[in-house]
């Protein structure tokens, strides 16, 4: 009864920590604000093949996520704002992760608990990007490779490929592919049924991989081009010059901070005994970790949220880990867990109370503007997460963990999100915008961001072009992004007629000229 009860808690944990932050803020930059631009011209245009960008086809990555989302957004935009509806696409590919997760650690309650306090995902996990249909991908194709039957577990593995190329193209299928083709370096995988696997594996994959590459190339083989040479390989080489900087240790260096608590755990299963490596058990997720960090590190493009699928291999090597695990081991982590939580729950509501009584001048300084207000449903969902978290005070590590850091996130996304919001919204900027524009007629632009034009044409319904091309060569009014303050150079024939920034912003100014008869 002990582990129902255990077990039925983390439920319940698992569901508050994936609805905390999913709703109640505008999209941020960058991620968030250019994949609700994309969602939002399905809504408005029903452009589902080809999504746009202010406009512009957008080929940086398949449309799986996009249509997801927009769906959401469809079947719930009664109810919500068609940012936070569309949201909920998140939410759902992690709890379809978590879920997958389970199944694949032999259903240890653990495995999701760990997923889910991994630093590093709490945050990607409740924004609005393609990297978490990815990860629900990649995280089928490993459950697929615990089934013992050759055609259901290569369907599944097929499937999971086929997920995870139509959110984000041949990086997820090439990392579930090199997976399986690199297991049998262990003797239990070298038999005929893995290799019956992988050819029903390559059948389920056809169609995913198949249809939309074929529709889109039917369309524009000029398109299909861009996303197949250069948003595929040349992301990978860096000669498309897209997804963050050269550094072939960055995943090394944040791994510390981004698996903390699962790393320490995985590192003593695969260490402290030989024969832990004997088990089909470790040697999946070892292979699957080992494989991602090695393709990911030899990318010429790096950033920390592609890390996000290594945590999956790593909950699973963590989750046994724990029968065994000794108490120098999880004791410091229990202690972390419970202890960090009460000190940052602490601070997050004295901080509160000060904000609304006596706000010190550097918590005005970072969002300039911003009037104290106290939800009532925020504040209540706030003394609920504090009470629920008091019941998990005396339980067992992973519990204390995950419950301390969903604790510490719902603080923050209940008491302190208007707070936090006001200076990473374009809400304020758009509607000022969208003020001072003439009645009629077409708005050009220049150096604005793929999050810009998203957010401009979501919240003043600006389409800009690019003040080159040749549609915007008669456009009576010129919107300039500008990363310093002094104003930009505009020729002779534009008269300024606004300028703005968000509050607190020093690295991005606007200016909106109307052209002089």
């Amino acid at each position: 009864m002990g582990a129902l009860i255990r077990q039925s808690s983390a439920v319940w944990l698992l569901a508050a920590w994936i609805l905390f932050g999913l709703i109640g803020h505008d999209p941020w930059k960058p991620d968030e604000a250019y994949t609700f631009g994309l969602v939002w011209s399905i809504l408005e245009k029903g452009q589902w093949l080809v999504p746009t960008l202010g406009g512009e086809p957008f080929m940086e990555k398949p449309p799986l996520f996009f249509w997801t989302a927009a769906l959401f957004a469809k079947a719930f935009g009664w109810l919500l704002q068609p940012h936070d509806a569309a949201r909920l696409a998140s939410g759902f590919y992690v709890g379809l992760t978590l879920w997958l997760t389970w199944l694949a650690s032999g259903r240890r309650v653990a495995a999701p608990l760990l997923l889910a306090g991994s630093l590093g995902y709490l945050q990607h996990a409740h924004q609005l990007i393609t990297d978490n249909s990815l990860t629900a991908g990649i995280a089928l194709g490993i459950f697929s490779l615990t089934l013992s039957g050759p055609s259901r577990s290569g369907l599944l593995l097929g499937t999971g490929a086929g997920v995870a190329f139509l959110s984000k193209g041949l990086l997820g299928p090439g990392l579930l592919g090199l997976i399986a083709l690199a297991l049998p370096v262990f003797p239990s995988w070298r038999n005929l049924a893995h290799l019956r696997r992988l050819l029903w594996s390559a059948a389920a994959l056809a169609p995913w991989a198949l249809v939309w590459p074929w529709l889109l190339y039917r369309q524009s083989p000029a398109l299909f081009d861009e996303w197949f040479w250069v948003n595929n390989f040349g992301r990978f080489t860096g000669s498309a010059g897209l997804g963050g900087v050269l550094d072939h240790w960055i995943y090394v260096k944040n791994l510390v901070w981004f698996a903390l608590p699962t790393w320490p755990l995985a590192a003593w299963l695969v260490f402290s005994r030989r024969e832990n490596l004997q088990k089909p058990e470790v040697q999946l997720p070892l292979v699957a970790f080992a494989v991602m960090l090695v393709v990911l590190s030899a990318a010429s493009s790096a950033r920390t949220v592609y890390a996000v699928p290594m945590l999956v291999p790593l909950a699973l090597l963590a989750a046994p880990a724990l029968d065994g695990a000794p108490r120098w081991l999880t004791r410091p982590l229990e202690i972390l867990g419970t202890g960090g939580a009460a000190l940052a729950a602490a601070l997050l509501w004295a901080g509160w109370l000060a904000l609304l009584v006596s706000p010190p001048a550097w918590m005005l300084a970072a969002s300039p503007g911003f009037a104290p207000r106290v939800g009532a449903i925020a504040l209540l969902f706030a003394l609920a997460a504090t009470a629920g978290w008091l019941g998990f005070v005396k339980e067992a590590f992973p519990l204390t963990w995950t419950a301390g850091l969903t604790l510490t996130w719902a603080l923050a996304m209940t008491l302190w999100l208007p707070y936090l919001d006001h200076p990473k919204t374009y809400r304020g900027v758009a509607e000022e915008v969208k003020a001072k524009l003439p009645p009629s007629g077409c708005v050009a632009s220049r150096n604005l961001t793929e999050p810009q034009r998203a957010m401009f044409h979501y919240f003043a319904g600006v389409v800009s072009l690019r003040e080159a091309s040749l549609a915007a060569a008669n456009c009576p009014t010129l919107l300039v992004h500008s990363s310093t303050p002094g104003e930009p150079p505009h020729g002779p024939g534009w008269k300024s007629v606004w300028r703005g920034t968000r509050p607190g912003d020093d690295k991005e100014y606007f200016w909106l000229y109307v052209r002089q008869p």
